[in-house]
């Protein structure tokens, strides 16, 4: 394998993740947004933008609601596959792997640390469930302000992180003429990296 670090690329993935993410953050409005896909037991596939909470033990962490459509199938089957897409990094990052709750003392500690605004919401949202319309969310937005104040927002059991551990992760720069450089790590049996370069 060639010398990777003219592509500021170690022989650590989460290392390298890490640094490319810092730098997309200072070119890019939304760096942390990325897409999820996960699919269930049937092999039906879903898709939605998420936001990226940071390396949890070696593994890419995101929080969401554990009644949403995103959790079932999760629970069907535990494995996903995120996608980072900086337009102007001129960068993408493509991660696979398995997937497991964070722990209810992880979550909870994140939880606390979101704005009010922001636990509420989470707090009242039965997530994808139908709603008659945006009033009647207000409403029950509302209510819940006007009961909740000058107190803590209860911890929802409902809620709560999910970590990646990656088996796969892809850095991929874009190149003048489509002549892209694709560097993919593969985890192999001995839990160590495996480099690979890809053709565009």
């Amino acid at each position: 394998m060639e010398n990777l670090s003219k592509f500021d690329i170690s022989n650590d993935p989460i290392e390298t993740f890490e640094n490319w993410f810092n730098k997309a953050k200072e070119l890019d409005t939304y760096a942390d947004a990325f897409s999820l896909a996960t699919s269930d037991s049937q092999g039906d596939v879903s898709v939605r933008y998420l936001l990226f909470k940071g390396i949890v033990d070696g593994g890419f962490s995101f929080y969401t609601n554990y009644n949403s459509p995103k959790a079932e199938q999760l629970e069907e089957n535990p494995r996903a596959s995120m996608a980072f897409f900086w337009k102007n990094f001129a960068r993408q990052v493509r991660v696979k792997g398995n997937v497991s709750r964070t722990t209810l003392e992880q979550s909870k500690k994140y939880f606390e640390g979101r704005a009010r605004e922001s636990q509420i919401a989470s707090y009242i949202s039965d997530q994808s469930k139908r709603i008659e319309s945006r009033e009647e969310l207000l409403k029950l937005h509302s209510e819940k302000v006007s009961e909740l104040e000058g107190k803590d927002i209860p911890y929802p059991s409902n809620w709560g992180g999910y970590v990646i551990d990656p088996t796969e992760i892809e850095f991929f720069i874009y190149g003048e003429f489509r002549l892209n450089d694709r560097i993919l790590f593969k985890r192999n049996s001995n839990n160590a990296w495996d480099i690979e370069r890809l053709q565009p």
